[in-house]
């Protein structure tokens, strides 16, 4: 199974089991336990249990999860033994601001942000992109979760903010940079929460 096939809520659920519970049956009442940083996420949605149900029934139903015993999930078994070895390289999930695109920023992972600023810095932008906040992860595996975990978040927050505008599939969101930063903040204690986390993350 490839969890690229996941979006959204679907994404985000899968990766919070993945990362916090590994190999081991987990609850629904463990994973309400995440409630609190979903509503600090999704402040208007008052159905947050609801949906974690409902998206762990769309999990089953896709072949990620399979029911234990009422209210008792855990990921397949192809899902926790066929693991590839995490490729040991710092990665960088970065932030970047440019006054001369105002109310937009660039949401990117690169491994020198030195290097990736330049390289934005062409003759298409009449001034330098800025970097605003970024994390720092150990593997390349975990900044491509990081990345792809904030983009859900905010296709989920309001799809007017890239998923229905002009810079859809892209890495440009319509949005202020301290909405940006506090959507960094609380994926970083979504994903990366508990005394079972994976790897360290640390914000910059």
């Amino acid at each position: 199974m490839d969890d690229k096939n996941l979006s959204g809520w679907n994404y985000i659920v899968y990766i919070i089991i993945k990362n916090n519970f590994k190999y081991r049956e987990f609850s629904l009442k463990e994973l309400y336990s995440f409630e609190p940083y979903f509503r600090m996420v999704y402040p208007e949605n008052f159905h947050i249990k609801d949906k974690l149900r409902q998206v762990l029934q769309n999990l089953r139903d896709k072949g990620f999860l399979s029911f234990q015993s009422r209210g008792v999930y855990q990921l397949t078994f192809d899902e926790y033994y066929v693991l590839d070895e995490p490729r040991a390289q710092e990665e960088i999930v970065y932030l970047l601001s440019n006054e001369a695109i105002p109310e937009w920023v660039k949401i990117g992972r690169t491994n020198s942000i030195e290097r990736r600023l330049k390289e934005l810095y062409n003759t298409s932008v009449p001034l330098p992109f800025k970097l605003e906040t970024s994390i720092t992860t150990s593997t390349i595996e975990d900044s491509l979760v990081l990345e792809r975990s904030i983009h859900n978040i905010i296709d989920t927050l309001n799809p007017d903010l890239r998923k229905n505008t002009e810079a859809n599939r892209r890495e440009f969101f319509k949005m202020s940079v301290e909405k940006g930063k506090s959507v960094f903040s609380l994926v970083n204690d979504i994903i990366y929460i508990g005394d079972n986390k994976i790897r360290p993350v640390t914000l910059a």
